[in-house]
């Protein structure tokens, strides 16, 4: 997905003066507030729900016509939500996600659109597997709670420990264990990433 980071930045940089005695406007003002704090919640919570292999917890943080997108293959609906971050579950052991601060923007209709990134120490029986990630989400306000109705994740890099001084350099910066090693999803593939040369 492509991020119009200008656009963005523009419109959850600038806030607009509040018209003076304009109770409706307050109001509204505050419950925007509510709602992304609600948002920024659900991430938090859902990355404590992964690392505990919470998984019912998990795929309740989801609409029932949801989508768990991870590197273009989607995962659609509560049964093939499940299975994805099942078959994650039987992978990894042990697993420490750390979301960082990300931004969203709500459409005014229960609906709302975010993009942030985090770090993961991911072990298997025999590797420790770090990874960098960004998750592009699409939000839906059902019955007064915000849920996903998208999350789609890609990755800047998944390697094993003992290898990343040696492949963060490395276009090839995807690495699982027993599989060859790929490109990773994001900078480079970026438009802008060698528009600075113009």
């Amino acid at each position: 997905m492509r991020l119009d980071l200008p656009a963005v930045t523009a419109d959850l940089t600038t806030v607009a003066p509040l018209p003076e005695g304009d109770l409706a406007a307050l109001a509204a003002a505050v419950r925007a507030q509510a709602d992304r704090q609600a948002i920024a919640d659900l991430g938090v919570l859902y990355a404590r729900a992964v690392d505990d292999h919470d998984v019912d917890s998990v795929v309740a943080m989801y609409t029932a016509d949801g989508v768990f997108e991870r590197r273009g293959v989607a995962a659609a609906g509560p049964a093939e939500i499940r299975a994805a971050y099942v078959a994650s579950f039987d992978t990894y052991r042990t697993m420490l996600h750390t979301p960082h601060p990300g931004v969203v923007r709500l459409h005014g209709d229960g609906t709302a659109s975010g993009w942030s990134h985090g770090h993961a120490e991911l072990a298997t029986r025999s590797t420790l597997v770090l990874a960098s990630f960004r998750y592009e989400d699409d939000y839906r306000c059902e019955g007064g709670r915000w849920l996903f109705a998208r999350r789609s994740i890609t990755f800047m890099y998944a390697v094993p420990a003992d290898e990343m001084a040696t492949s963060f350099g490395s276009v090839e910066r995807m690495r699982w264990p027993r599989t060859a090693p790929e490109a990773a999803d994001y900078p480079e593939s970026s438009p802008t990433w060698e528009s600075h040369r113009d």
